[in-house]
């Protein structure tokens, strides 16, 4: 276990040379501000378990990374179990910001916001959906 989570910081390590400018906010990929308390967190956007399952092999990768914080990460994973729609559009927006391989632009930023957005108040509410 310690093996992969080494591994995983240094996959963040590459994520934010790749991804982060430093004349811009650092923000994780879900909107929120990485602080000392809500420090990097690496989220599979394809869980290990899935590929261990069919036989594909693990590792941690920043195509199939996602930069959050970690509180981020953990409402990430209350929403999967509460709505998969919205779990399943942000492991999607993930992919695309992959595909890009730079910071953002302003349409996916619009694009995230609006996810938060359904996201806090789906976690405020504590609305459950089944799907």
């Amino acid at each position: 276990m310690r093996r992969n989570i080494k591994l995983n910081n240094e996959i963040l390590k590459q994520m934010k040379k790749i991804y982060y400018l430093k004349n811009k906010e650092y923000l994780d990929w879900m909107g929120f501000k990485i602080t000392d308390i809500n420090k990097p967190s690496y989220h599979h956007i394809t869980k290990a378990e899935y590929l261990r399952k069919n036989n594909e092999s693990y590792c941690a990768t920043t195509e199939n990374g996602a930069y959050l914080g970690k509180k981020s990460h953990e409402l990430l994973h209350k929403i999967e179990s509460i709505d998969k729609e919205l779990y399943d559009s942000w492991n999607y927006i993930f992919l695309v910001i992959n595909k890009m391989q730079i910071y953002p632009i302003d349409d996916v930023w619009d694009i995230i916001f609006e996810l938060q957005e359904k996201t806090l108040k789906i976690e405020n509410n504590k609305v459950k959906k089944y799907k």
